[in-house]
């Protein structure tokens, strides 16, 4: 993971879920890192965000802020929805809902 002034650095959608994995990695094995606050510098072009991931527990926890007050764009919404979808368990878990008798 490349940091930046305390910050974790993804570059578009793909540096993005690359770091999400990586996270997620290291929160399953080193409880002390799940407990820590985790913050992602993204970056697209012009667009710089700050996400804060909150992985140590299931459901996932996820806040977003646009360094110039914008909403989050699609291809963030996009990249943690495919992630906790995958990742998180609400795979299963609606699978596991939608095949109740």
């Amino acid at each position: 993971m490349h940091i930046e002034e305390g910050n974790i650095i993804a570059e578009g959608p793909e540096g993005l879920e690359a770091v999400l994995m990586e996270l997620l990695q290291k929160t399953q094995t080193d409880p002390q890192f799940a407990e820590q606050e985790h913050y992602i510098l993204y970056k697209l072009g012009n667009q710089k965000s700050l996400i804060k991931a909150d992985l140590s527990k299931k459901p996932f926890k996820f806040w977003h802020y646009d360094l110039l007050g914008r909403p989050a764009t699609l291809a963030v919404k996009d990249t943690i929805a495919q992630f906790v979808w995958e990742m998180g368990g609400e795979k299963e878990r609606y699978n596991h809902e939608n095949n109740k008798g």
